[in-house]
């Protein structure tokens, strides 16, 4: 989910280049704000793409807001960039400003490398309101939740479903407002055996499946908040687990034998076969979606919990950090909050791609798609009441794979699945505690 940018950075571009803009009147939800005083800073991205974008805006910042300040950006390559990160913070060595992701922050968090970016945001009198809670959230810490990273970007999950199948059934089209009966009932009507058509693939890997069941009933999904204890064998995972997996016993969604694979590009795929009614995925997906589907389709918000009424979408943003021992941290500060801006952000929207995490863009963001009845803004509006990342990367393979496997295609019950899972994950937990 972090190298999305470079899939569908040239398809969006093309269709923003068609004369799609951004009213410049309104008033800026984060500002601009100038440098108190120039220096010397190095920056990290993984990305080339981004680099050249992030790059534009960094000239801007230097023209207007901070003449004299210099840059310099450097691509670290994903391959190595981690590893790179991971030296240098034990040698005092971190770049002034870096790109960190949600499921890596902890790390980094827990061993006091990094700046807080609360202070600034405060003298700026930048609320983090604006942000979902999700896009967040993850980058929040110390005993009174200040933030440390301010979002780059945003990827959602919402439902994605086939128009021609509702209408064959005679189902009416799923609206906001629909709850997990309303979405059970459909998948068992979409269900036809005789066709070897299914109602619903909606479990699979981290941020586009299960989890986001699990995260609507108010439970973080697999991880607590802090790191503190495997949450799938609390009740409300239960509740979710055990609500999907009926679901696939009755029949109506496929096993991962028969998609071919437990992933949400599985998943998609056997959706894009016609071979599925439902798939839950991401916005990321749209490009391929827009290309590739050959029947008519749209997109509605993941079903809301009928004991909570919330409808929560597991979110990942890319965040700016800086350094706590850089030698210019106000100025490292100044240029995240810059790159963060309605300014800032712009050169990010116009570069196509997944989505700026900055609010005042959204629109310009669904109107790169041109021309469209499709519901995109359910992608946005998913951002508001948000899960945002809770895992680490020595525990992926367990909930990405192996819990997926266990539950949806050879049988195993969601008590015997959870308590295999969360003893996998607390093993690794107790590693990762100082």
């Amino acid at each position: 989910m972090y190298k999305r940018f470079c899939v569908v950075a040239l398809w969006v571009a093309l269709l923003l280049m068609s004369g799609v803009v951004v009213a410049q009147d309104a008033a800026p939800i984060i500002p601009a704000v100038a440098c108190d005083e120039p220096g010397n800073l190095t920056m990290w991205v993984w990305d080339e793409n981004w680099a050249r974008v992030i790059g534009d805006a960094i000239e801007l910042w230097k023209a207007e807001y901070c003449p004299g300040a210099e840059v310099d950006l450097q691509v670290q390559p994903w391959q190595q960039y981690w590893d790179l990160l991971k030296t240098n913070a034990a040698g005092g060595n971190l770049p002034d400003v870096f790109n960190m992701s949600q499921d890596r922050f902890f790390f980094y968090a827990s061993n006091d490398v990094l700046l807080d970016l609360q202070p600034y945001l405060d003298a700026a009198e930048i609320s983090t309101d604006v942000w979902g809670s999700g896009m967040i959230d993850p980058y929040r810490w110390g005993d009174d939740g200040d933030l440390f990273a301010a979002p780059v970007n945003w990827d959602t999950i919402a439902i994605f479903y086939n128009k021609d199948m509702f209408d064959a059934a005679g189902i009416p089209h799923p609206s906001a407002t629909w709850d997990w009966n309303g979405f059970e009932n459909a998948a068992a009507a979409l269900t036809d055996v005789a066709k070897d058509q299914f109602g619903a693939a909606v479990y699979t890997e981290y941020q586009s499946g299960y989890p986001n069941w699990i995260a609507s009933t108010g439970i973080p999904p697999i991880v607590g908040a802090g790191r503190t204890q495997c949450t799938l064998t609390q009740q409300g995972s239960l509740d979710a687990l055990n609500f999907l997996k009926e679901m696939y016993d009755q029949g109506y969604m496929p096993s991962v034998s028969l998609m071919g694979g437990a992933s949400a590009d599985d998943a998609f795929n056997f959706w894009l076969a016609g071979k599925v009614a439902m798939v839950s995925a991401g916005s990321w997906k749209l490009p391929v979606a827009i290309e590739e589907a050959t029947f008519n389709w749209d997109i509605v918000n993941l079903p809301n919990n009928p004991n909570t009424g919330r409808s929560r979408s597991i979110i990942h943003s890319v965040g700016y950090v800086a350094s706590a021992r850089s030698a210019n941290p106000d100025l490292a500060a100044n240029l995240i909050l810059f790159l963060s801006s309605d300014e800032g952000q712009r050169f990010f929207a116009d570069a196509g791609g997944v989505a700026p995490a900055n609010p005042a863009l959204q629109q310009q963001w669904i109107d790169s798609f041109g021309q469209t009845d499709l519901n995109i803004q359910a992608f946005v509006d998913a951002t508001q009441d948000s899960q945002g990342v809770t895992v680490f990367d020595e525990i992926w393979n367990t909930i990405n794979t192996e819990i997926v496997v266990n539950l949806f295609d050879l049988g195993m019950s969601v008590d015997e699945a959870t308590a295999q899972a969360c003893a996998i994950v607390e093993t690794e937990l107790a590693k990762q505690r100082p």
